[in-house]
């Protein structure tokens, strides 16, 4: 079998299930499986069951043969199988990812299985290629409908569940509406938190002259969002001056645009 990846950085050996029907087996003889495997994302992945498979790696006369337990997973993959850890210790096997070598004890000296660069290539391509493609996006329970705060104004909207009852979604409008004075729409309307309750200190020797940062050259677009983002902290009253341009302004990515400042104080 062809298109296996050595990964000696997990604990389960994976047989995938395209491989699994290549191989003819009926599927009674798979043994229930309990425990999900999880990735490294935190993914899990139930596995179909497991199956004990004898597995002849290397060359003629320098070859071993062991019997390994599969997990047998319906996910879509460019491998067949994966061999982990338990599979490499039943093998004695050592790897080299700088020579691209397996090794490993025989009766007849040491065996070897060398990579397959040429079969590697393609598999990363057609990765490359495919990323994406099977995506699947979230959508919302359900749909929203936009009210506005206040009226003849629809710039400070909020959204109500569309599926709420007349009665139960009249009340929740009619409460928002008499707490409008809650929200807050623009940095000025943020008053701040009081220091007994919360204070940030910034870790500054007090006894050393503050460090002025070398002069940035910025594109069009990066300086049109420093602009913005400064003149958004002077109306909040936060800022001073320009000293927060020339210390701790430095532009980072945003959601809302490509460039941000990002607010330190």
């Amino acid at each position: 079998m062809k298109r296996i990846l050595v990964d000696s950085g997990s604990s389960a050996d994976i047989l995938y299930k395209h491989a699994f029907n290549q191989l003819r087996i009926p599927v009674d003889q798979l043994k229930p499986v309990k425990t999900p495997l999880v990735g490294f994302a935190g993914e899990m992945v139930h596995p179909l069951g497991s199956i004990d498979l004898s597995v002849l790696a290397g060359t003629t006369p320098r070859q071993t043969q062991v019997q390994m337990t599969f997990s047998v997973v319906d996910t879509p993959s460019l491998y067949n199988e994966i061999i982990r850890r338990p599979g490499l210790n039943l093998m004695e096997a050592i790897v080299s990812t700088r020579h691209l070598l397996m090794k490993f004890p025989t009766r007849f000296s040491v065996g070897e299985a060398r990579r397959d660069q040429q079969v590697a290539r393609q598999c990363y391509k057609t990765a490359v290629m495919d990323k994406g493609k099977d995506k699947v996006l979230s959508q919302p329970v359900e749909d929203v409908i936009q009210v506005p705060l206040e009226e003849g104004n629809s710039n400070r909207v909020f959204q109500v569940a569309s599926q709420l009852g007349e009665v139960e979604k009249g009340e929740l409008i009619t409460f928002l509406q008499n707490n409008k004075d809650v929200f807050s729409w623009s940095a000025e309307e943020v008053p701040g938190i009081s220091p007994n309750v919360m204070v940030h200190k910034l870790t500054v020797d007090p006894m050393r002259p503050p460090t002025r940062h070398k002069k940035r050259n910025f594109a069009l677009e990066q300086q049109q969002a420093i602009a913005e983002e400064v003149s958004k902290l002077m109306q909040a009253g936060k800022d001073k001056g320009s000293a927060l341009l020339r210390l701790a302004g430095e532009p980072s990515p945003s959601q809302k645009s490509k460039w941000q400042v990002d607010d330190v104080h």
